[in-house]
C-alpha cells in the first residue's frame, strides 16, 4: 500500500489498564467504554509523503511511523479498512505523543 498526499495510517491505542487505581478489575465491555468520548490515542503505521503549498513544494508530514498520536474523538472523511485501521489525513492529528526512552542500563 503507498499512501497519497497527506494520508496517515493509523491504528486505535486502547488502553490496557484492567483495573482501577483502586484495585476493582474492569471486563472488556468497560474498557470499550473508557476509550469513547473525547480524543483517542493512535499509533502511526505509515504515512504518505505530505501535502504541497502553493509553490509546489512538499510540505512533510510532521511524524513518521511508530509515533504515537492523539486524534479527534470522530473522524470526517476517514476511511476504515477490514482490519479495523484508518486512513486519516494529517489535520485530524492534534498532538505526538512523546517518546518515552528507556534508562541507559549501568554497568
Amino acid at each position: 500500500m503507498k499512501l497519497l498526499g497527506n494520508r496517515v495510517h493509523v491504528r486505535r491505542v486502547k488502553r490496557a489498564k484492567a483495573s482501577t487505581d483502586g484495585g476493582i478489575l474492569l471486563p472488556d465491555i468497560a474498557l470499550d467504554d473508557l476509550n469513547t468520548g473525547g480524543p483517542k490515542e493512535y499509533e502511526v503505521l505509515a504515512v504518505g509523503p505530505g501535502r504541497r503549498n502553493r509553490s509546489g513544494d512538499p510540505v512533510p508530514v510532521e511524524f513518521a511511523p511508530g509515533d504515537r498520536v492523539i486524534c479527534q474523538s470522530y473522524f470526517t472523511g476517514a476511511h476504515e479498512m477490514p482490519d479495523g485501521t484508518f486512513i486519516i489525513s494529517d489535520d485530524m492529528i492534534m498532538l505526538v505523543v512523546p517518546r518515552q526512552h528507556a534508562p541507559e542500563a549501568t554497568h
